[in-house]
């Protein structure tokens, strides 16, 4: 699996996650910060495609299960907002427009799509945080694919991810934001390193045979040399007697 081509997609990789990981950093500019976010989604989405192409030579399981679960994650995402924001102008006119008489249960329906876009959103930062570990998983089974730094900081980026999505649906606690916003910024610059793996190719030894001593030929036998037929004992035939057992010797 150590291809060249391969680790060349995951640099493209790592170059996309940089900019994304500058994207997110720029994204508290006033009035710019929309787009430059929207800026990091697209470069995202296309760091997706190296993913693809790297795992076309792979075939790796993990691999998959992080673009695929990523993508129905984004879409998800977007769908929730759309509720929320769908629910929003039914809900807060309402709240704002004192000279309005609305009845409980009109109130309580107002709310109803903001709620289903909540268990959405619920929904894709689960997701989300499954497509992390997933790549995680990846890193840390073929660390022999990358130089080990950027193996090691490539697990840990994906990890701190899987954090940050978890703390975007603690968002409701507020504070999780601003977490989970610094989260991001350091899982994306440490996927960052893997730009520095173009033509990297894993050092593979094939393993050597075990030496085999060589054996010494058995000592040559002296000519004339008997055996006591009777304890075995060697002799060289000029004995009468056995000097082991003292048989006597014919």
């Amino acid at each position: 699996m150590s291809n060249v081509n391969v680790n060349n997609e995951f640099s493209e990789f790592g170059k996309k996650m940089k900019i994304v990981g500058i994207m997110t950093i720029l994204v508290i500019i006033p009035f710019v910060g929309s787009f430059l976010s929207f800026i990091g989604f697209i470069f995202g989405l296309m760091a997706l495609g190296d993913i693809r192409n790297a795992n076309n030579k792979l075939n790796q399981p993990s691999l998959e299960n992080y673009r695929s679960k990523f993508i129905i994650a984004v879409i998800f995402r977007m769908i929730g907002s759309v509720v929320s924001i769908v629910g929003s102008f039914y809900t807060f006119p309402s709240l704002f427009d004192f000279s309005f008489s609305i009845s409980i249960p009109a109130l309580i329906m107002s709310f109803i799509p903001m709620f289903v876009g909540f268990v959405i959103n619920l929904i894709a930062g689960i997701l989300e945080m499954d497509a992390w570990r997933s790549l995680t998983d990846f890193f840390n089974q073929h660390r022999t694919l990358f130089p080990s730094y950027v193996a090691n900081e490539a697990s840990e980026g994906s990890d701190k991810l899987r954090t940050a999505a978890l703390m975007n649906i603690l968002s409701f606690l507020i504070i999780t934001i601003l977490i989970g916003w610094i989260f991001q910024i350091i899982g994306y610059f440490k996927l960052a390193k893997l730009e520095e793996t173009t033509g990297y190719a894993a050092s593979k030894t094939t393993p050597s045979a075990p030496r085999v001593q060589p054996t010494s030929p058995p000592a040559p036998v002296p000519s004339g040399t008997n055996f006591c037929s009777n304890c075995g004992a060697k002799l060289t035939g000029a004995e009468k007697y056995c000097p082991e057992c003292g048989s006597t010797l014919n």
